[in-house]
């Protein structure tokens, strides 16, 4: 969910980037953090590393949110529901790997 979360991210920003924003500075800055996230969640993919997923995904969360509260500043739905939708499924996610995590710890100490 992170990773199509942050993929979804880097595509909308990418495509603000190339479309009538590529002349923008600001298109350019939320391009490279988009593409720096999706970069990062690929590499604790990777690395299986649950705990950095667990965090991207935290990140992926908010980010998404806060998408959401632009959307319905702007009084667009598809930029309101989408965002946050995406955002209540990362809480999801991340939810579900940290009780998977804990459940594996707390066999361990048993």
């Amino acid at each position: 969910m992170t990773l199509l979360s942050a993929g979804v991210s880097a595509g909308f920003s990418l495509e603000g980037l190339l479309g009538s924003g590529n002349s923008d500075s600001f298109a350019r800055y939320a391009a490279s953090r988009s593409i720096a996230l999706l970069l990062a969640v690929l590499i604790a993919i990777g690395a299986r590393s649950s705990q950095a997923i667990a965090l991207l995904g935290i990140v992926m969360t908010i980010v998404q949110g806060l998408d959401g509260v632009i959307g319905m500043l702007a009084h667009d739905p598809a930029k309101t529901y989408g965002p946050f939708a995406f955002a209540v499924l990362n809480v999801l996610a991340v939810g579900w790997l940290l009780r998977g995590q804990e459940r594996r710890a707390t066999d361990v100490l048993r």
